[in-house]
């Protein structure tokens, strides 16, 4: 399997703005830390590759996160990207299972619900973070994202993804695409990207068939002076460790934590991005008292 990356486009002479996505591998990542069914698969691999593209826009240590509280039977979606493109994530109901639309398509809309909420945070390293929301008008995550972008941020965007699951559950090709069209964009240009996405179909398809980002790209900005000016590995990553979930029982205090010692012999913590659950004894508390 091909590593997974995002390659950035620009329109000469305009200020339009494309990236293009494969995240075939760390969606199947994902699917196998949290054993999803194959619509959880689908919902959170979309929400995964746009944040993805979200994160490597930002600048070192900026991160972004994709939050939606659905209608549907997913309940909730969470996922994180950062400049180094970095993603991590989880579905609430990962075990969710749905009958498919018609040619077997897998019923994302429905799993996460016409009217959920899309919540946008971008944590630029200064100041509270930025927070955006919407209330999705689909629910299929890209589109809605699409939406947010244009009503919270003034800023018309078009965006897809996609996630192509085989019969044994395995993703198979996941990826998309994020087009910026500012306002005061030429309608000419507007009209010739509306007619290559038009024809484009599937991203996930043409990954699955072969295709590169740059192959898709040439077919997004088709009779467009359009230049790739970068290339940024995905990679799903959990920044979790023993270190940060011990420093979480810290916080709880000395005497809530012998407590909970006294009446479990143990004490859990665990990450819901990655599913590792540390586990921590008296023992382990008894040396940072005694440096202390």
């Amino acid at each position: 399997m091909q590593e997974d990356y995002v390659v950035r486009v620009v329109v000469e002479g305009t200020q339009v703005l494309g990236y293009v996505a494969s995240s075939t591998r760390l969606v199947e990542r994902a699917r196998k830390l949290h054993r999803t069914t194959p619509i959880a698969t689908a919902a959170l691999g979309r929400a995964l590759t746009l944040v993805g593209i979200l994160g490597i826009t930002l600048k070192e240590n900026q991160r972004v996160s994709l939050q939606i509280e659905c209608q549907g039977p997913l309940e909730g979606i969470l996922v994180q990207g950062n400049a180094k493109g970095e993603v991590r994530g989880y579905v609430s109901q990962p075990w969710i299972i749905l009958p498919s639309k018609e040619e077997g398509k897998l019923n994302v809309e429905d799993a996460v619900g016409a009217g959920s909420k899309l919540i946008v945070v971008k944590d630029l390293g200064f100041g509270e973070p930025y927070l955006g929301s919407v209330t999705m008008p689909r629910g299929g995550i890209a589109y809605d994202l699409a939406y947010y972008f244009t009503t919270s941020e003034q800023l018309p965007s078009a965006c897809s993804a996609g996630v192509y699951v085989g019969k044994k559950g395995k993703v198979l090709s996941a990826g998309g695409f994020i087009i910026h069209t500012p306002l005061g964009t030429s309608l000419d240009v507007i009209g010739i990207l509306e007619e290559n996405i038009a024809r484009l179909g599937p991203v996930s398809q043409r990954l699955f068939s072969g295709e590169t980002p740059e192959d898709i790209a040439a077919l997004l900005f088709d009779r467009l002076p359009y230049q790739i000016v970068g290339k940024s590995v995905l990679r799903y990553r959990c920044r979790c460790s023993r270190r940060r979930a011990k420093g979480v029982l810290l916080l709880l205090g000395e005497n809530e934590r012998e407590e909970l010692f006294e009446t479990q012999g143990r004490a859990e913590v665990h990450c819901a991005f990655c599913n590792r659950t540390y586990v921590f004894v008296p023992e382990d508390f008894i040396k940072k008292r005694q440096e202390e």
